[in-house]
């Protein structure tokens, strides 16, 4: 398929590496993905886009999946505990309702040919990343969505409704959590071997 423009892809790939670094050398950089991205940009015909190794967020927000108006209150990615939960759901009546929802990790990744798009697809679901598709295709690359669909979310407060156990939910979204974090490595080890040749694979 001859669609993306190589130069120009080219450009962007150069230009995505220098951000990566700069994000590193600030401390931006989700630790728990800078491997994965090195290993990424290994391979010459793909490189990401934007990355989450997979979060715990808690916002304020009438439903989960808005984001017009929903507000941010908590973030971390990794393991959560009860300690800083509870001053969260006992603090300040939250504008609409606060909501703790666990994502999984999730890629963008911008490939320069089909076969290589299809080549990460196939890499993804045997690492257990089974929401995954082409998104796109365009002269800028071929736009591929790396996911996991591991999601877990609770409602924590709402008016005069307060959970009753945060401990539980704590346990459940580290679960949630941990679920992603084996995919991801597991994601990691089979971007590796393919760096192999056929023969080493084995």
């Amino acid at each position: 398929m001859g669609i993306v423009d190589r130069e120009l892809w080219a450009r962007m790939r150069e230009s995505m590496y220098r951000r990566m670094l700069e994000d590193l050398d600030v401390g931006y950089l989700d630790p728990d993905i800078y491997h994965i991205l090195q290993a990424l940009f290994r391979r010459p015909d793909s490189f990401p886009v934007s990355s989450c190794s997979g979060r715990v967020t808690v916002v304020d927000s009438q439903l989960p999946w808005h984001r017009k108006g929903s507000t941010v209150v908590f973030k971390k990615h990794s393991a959560v505990t009860e300690d800083e939960l509870l001053p969260i759901v006992a603090g300040s009546m939250p504008v609409a309702r606060l909501w703790l929802v666990v994502t999984g990790p999730i890629f963008h990744i911008s490939s320069a040919s089909l076969r290589e798009a299809l080549a990460l697809l196939r890499i993804a679901r045997d690492a257990g990343m089974k929401h995954s598709g082409v998104l796109s295709f365009s002269r800028r690359g071929i736009y591929v969505e790396l996911k996991t669909g591991v999601r877990l979310t609770a409602l924590l407060r709402s008016g005069d409704y307060v959970v009753e156990d945060v401990g539980e939910v704590v346990k459940a979204a580290n679960e949630a959590l941990t679920e992603g974090k084996i995919r991801l490595e597991r994601f990691y080890r089979l971007l590796v071997e393919s760096e192999k040749p056929s023969s080493e694979a084995t």
